[in-house]
């Protein structure tokens, strides 16, 4: 049985966090009271999550990711690990928070443009993988539609 390179970053711990972070997305993209048009978005938005959530997407983005296979990189995985991690945390916290304030108007909005930096995180440190890409822009695409 080959050794595990324990230079390299955890696989199954990003997946999660990328899991977890697309969960935390899908929160805030809901129907829009004050947007009603956007629900003809919502079959597109279904369908971006279930190819950003597949096991074919995580698979394509394991190979295309270099800080999984190149130990020099190890450092920038780790970093964007726990930027994954912290969006869910921080969506929580906002939930708790916006609940007990009157302040609700920017709230998807802001949060919508921190996941949309996430976003971008992950797609700038790929290698040149048109599925992975194309996945990802679809996803940034999609978070930008519904930013106010």
């Amino acid at each position: 049985m080959p050794e595990e390179n324990s230079n390299q970053i955890n696989y199954p711990e990003f997946k999660i966090a990328w899991m977890n972070f697309t969960k935390s997305v899908r929160l805030l993209l809901v129907p829009q009271q004050d947007d009603r048009p956007l629900d003809q978005y919502l079959d597109f938005r279904d369908s971006v999550f279930v190819i950003v959530e597949s096991e074919n997407f995580l698979d394509k983005l394991q190979e295309a990711w270099r800080p999984f296979t190149d130990i020099s990189q190890k450092e920038v995985g780790e970093a964007l690990i726990k930027e994954l991690k912290a969006f869910p945390r921080a969506i929580e916290v906002a939930e708790t928070i916006e609940k007990s304030t009157t302040e609700s108007k920017g709230h998807i909005n802001r949060w919508l443009g921190r996941a949309s930096i996430v976003t971008g995180s992950v797609k700038d440190l790929l290698d040149n993988v048109p599925y992975v890409k194309s996945a990802i822009t679809l996803f940034e695409e999609l978070i930008s539609m519904f930013k106010r």
